[in-house]
């Protein structure tokens, strides 16, 4: 019976207190429900971390499996829940006021949905569990329905998502019709020691095109700068980062661990995965350079992270892997501050623009300095955190032979260095504008730059953390060992 009270279960059990809460306590008592779901995020946190290496409910070993991947990226995706819920009890939801226990309750179910994804064996756990993260996703970029930006973004999200998903769906079925199996361990022994059928081919090429969605990858990342725009602040950073990690743990256990971890695939798929991380770090960089609109600015910064990480992944190789495992914790802290940073600029002006941070070195230096280093290092320099995650793409991509690769990515950390010293140019060497307000940002929002700058020095001089958490995603099966692996 304790097996039934994993973070899945736990989680949306949380949701579903908070609705149910917020439906039966009268309007004039619900002031505390907002720091309930702070504590109770936390709680979920501390629990998903002291649950590690627990089984999942036998019912459900033919779906999930417990491994060194799960086992990072659910305190992952739950540290980002926390996070969110964090900076959505300060979001200005204006006539929405009156709603804020549901913006507040519906990120558990998509959390929910995103531990499953890091625990899935078999493709039709994948697809419940991507609609689950993906239901709740279409109604909270929605959410404020005062705005039409919102609006636009939660339709175009919807569009895309229903998009993306129709690909997987037909792939799975392509992929059920001719290996008769939607699990990962028979798919490998139905398929091992054979030459991949045009079928099979065509089947992964669908399942890559709908995760590809997911992770904004080039060329189908035309959604994500609008969405991450018009979407209220905290879902645009649980998009970001927490939906984006999903994808790329999906990636990882699909053609890594999983179903097509088949050199017949790879032969294939290697040079594809490599062309779209060459297409999307270059879009990515390129397209960053005139945005004034920080988050537009990071959404074209996020398809280029992306497109790292689909290069260390094409490098298909245990390497690439921890690469990316690695990688994906870098941006989390390099990003989220700079998300909550957003949101008090918008609640100060109305609007995320960069001219906004004009001057901000000499009003208010504190939040500034951390703003610097978490933009240095997402643009790799040295000694920052970011640093050791480029360099580790760029020693997975020298590894392999991969030269085209490597080049463009050197030559696009280059350029791309260009567009994060934007912002730290405006803080520092521009004339403070007359219209800004002369009050400074919440102490809280300062300390919390400053510790994310902070954990970006002490781990990029000492990444030893970040190693282990590579290392332990590389872990073999706890439970339900994947045959033929």
């Amino acid at each position: 019976m304790i097996r039934w009270f994993c973070p899945e279960v736990l989680l949306v059990l949380t949701g579903v207190t908070l609705i149910l809460a917020d439906a039966l306590i009268p309007p004039g008592k619900k002031e505390w429900l907002p720091r309930l779901s702070i504590l109770l995020g936390i709680a979920l946190f501390i629990f998903t971390i002291w649950q590690s290496g627990q089984p999942m409910p036998e019912v459900w070993a033919n779906l999930f499996v417990t491994d060194g991947l799960s086992l990072v990226f659910k305190p992952f995706f739950v540290l980002c829940l926390v996070g969110v819920t964090l900076i959505s009890v300060r979001y200005p939801m204006g006539r929405e006021e009156v709603v804020r226990t549901e913006f507040l309750a519906l990120p558990f179910f998509s959390t929910a949905g995103l531990c499953l994804l890091a625990s899935a064996r078999d493709f039709l756990a994948i697809f419940v569990a991507l609609e689950l993260v993906a239901i709740s996703l279409y109604l909270l970029a929605a959410f404020h329905r005062s705005r039409a930006a919102s609006l636009e973004a939660g339709m175009k999200l919807l569009v895309m998502g229903g998009l993306s998903t129709g690909f997987l769906v037909m792939g799975i079925a392509w992929l059920y019709a001719t290996a008769g199996s939607t699990e990962f361990s028979r798919i490998i022994l139905e398929q091992a020691g054979r030459p991949a059928s045009p079928a099979l081919l065509f089947a992964v090429g669908l399942i890559l095109t709908g995760l590809a969605f997911k992770i904004a990858a080039v060329p189908f990342h035309a959604w994500a700068p609008d969405v991450y725009e018009g979407a209220p602040t905290p879902i645009t950073a649980f998009l970001a980062i927490a939906s984006k990690a999903a994808g790329f743990v999906l990636l990882l256990r699909i053609f890594c661990l999983g179903a097509f971890a088949l050199d017949s695939v790879g032969w294939v798929f290697r040079p594809i995965l490599l062309t779209m991380g060459i297409a999307t770090v270059t879009l990515g960089t390129l397209a960053a350079l005139p945005q004034r609109n920080l988050k537009r600015y990071l959404a074209y910064s996020g398809i280029a992270h992306a497109g790292y990480m689909l290069l260390a992944l094409g490098t298909w190789g245990e390497s690439g892997m921890g690469t990316v495992a690695g990688y994906l914790w870098a941006y989390l802290l390099a990003t989220f501050p700079v998300f909550i940073f957003v949101q008090e600029l918008e609640r100060v002006h109305g609007n995320a623009d960069m001219r906004h941070l004009d001057g901000l070195a000499q009003r208010d230096p504190g939040p500034a300095l951390g703003l610097t280093l978490c933009f240095l290092s997402m643009a790799g320099l040295p000694p920052l955190l970011g640093f050791s995650a480029k360099l580790s793409v760029f020693t997975a991509l020298w590894s392999a032979g991969e030269i085209p690769g490597l080049v463009v990515g050197v030559i696009m950390a280059v350029v791309g260095l260009g567009f994060y010293l934007v912002p730290i140019r405006a803080m520092y060497w521009e004339r403070e504008p007359d219209v800004v307000p002369a009050q400074r940002f919440p102490s809280f929002l300062v300390w919390i730059l400053l510790l994310a700058g902070a954990a970006q020095l002490i781990l990029g001089f000492q990444p030893r953390p970040l190693v282990r958490l590579v290392e332990k995603s590389l872990a073999p099966m706890v439970s339900g060992n994947l045959q033929g692996k």
